[in-house]
């Protein structure tokens, strides 16, 4: 009984572990320097078609010319509090039909926009972009192994940028904790001054953080999602350049983030 317990505790503290190194990368991601440097690469053409979904017994033909998110109805939930209110879809894409259909739409290359897609297979996951031709992507397969790493970060030429990572997330930890840890830690490490407006949809296990960037003194974005099925939680974190960015490239990154979703 005692050895029993002796590996309880032992792998209580490597959950709290793998929870508190996520908490920090999360933050990283979060407030990632907007000056950063990277490979500048063009967009390469997705795919451009469409497919046939069928919905209660009717044909529904699924065009990658407009954003997926709208033409599904995907639920969407409102952010709270005395700003701008933001309209974010729910974590994830459930109707097993539309799932294999957005796979069969997405790009082999996984820098490749599709349409106004994004359409990620690896990590099963999309948003919509209202200019496409206007970001490039960075692609990095390490991350799918390092948690430290961004696997895409989506850029244009006015410093925006859009990171997306993802990481392990023990059972017992649900959003409003992983958050609730996630904001803790940022403020130890002194990266916010301020505390985040933060929106939930429980039922998708789904959070839209905005705050203010210190870097920057502009206005931040994160979004979270769990995914429950491979115990994984996905952060998207979204900051843009104060003095250069466009209203078109602001509002362009504004809607990436808030129509990321899981399928």
């Amino acid at each position: 009984m005692k050895e029993s317990s002796e590996e309880s505790k032992s792998l209580a503290i490597e959950k709290q572990k793998t929870l508190r190194l996520f908490m920090i990368i999360a933050a990283l991601l979060l407030l990632a320097a907007v000056g950063f440097v990277v490979l500048l690469r063009g967009i390469e053409k997705g795919g451009e078609g469409k497919m046939d979904v069928d919905f209660t017994g009717g044909k529904f033909s699924l065009t990658l010319q407009k954003p997926i998110v709208d033409q599904i109805k995907l639920g969407t939930a409102k952010t709270e509090g005395s700003g701008e209110k933001i309209e974010f879809t729910q974590g994830r894409i459930n109707n097993p039909d539309v799932v294999n259909q957005i796979r069969n739409l997405g790009p082999a290359n996984p820098t490749a926009f599709s349409g106004k897609n994004f359409i990620s297979n690896d990590l099963r996951f999309l948003f919509s972009a209202e200019h496409p031709e206007k970001w490039q992507v960075r692609y990095n397969p390490a991350g799918l192994q390092n948690a430290a790493v961004p696997v895409y970060t989506i850029y244009n030429q006015e410093g925006s940028h859009l990171n997306i990572g993802v990481g392990p997330i023990p059972q017992n930890v649900n959003i409003q904790q992983f958050v609730a840890l996630n904001i803790q830690t940022m403020f130890q490490a002194g990266m916010i001054q301020q505390m985040p407006q933060v929106t939930y949809d429980l039922p998708s296990e789904t959070a839209f953080a905005v705050f203010t960037n210190p870097q920057t003194l502009g206005q931040s974005y994160q979004k979270v999602i769990i995914n429950r099925e491979r115990n994984q939680v996905f952060v998207a974190s979204a900051n843009y350049n104060q003095t250069l960015s466009s209203p078109e490239g602001v509002q362009d990154l504004l809607n990436m983030i808030a129509t990321f979703t899981l399928f």
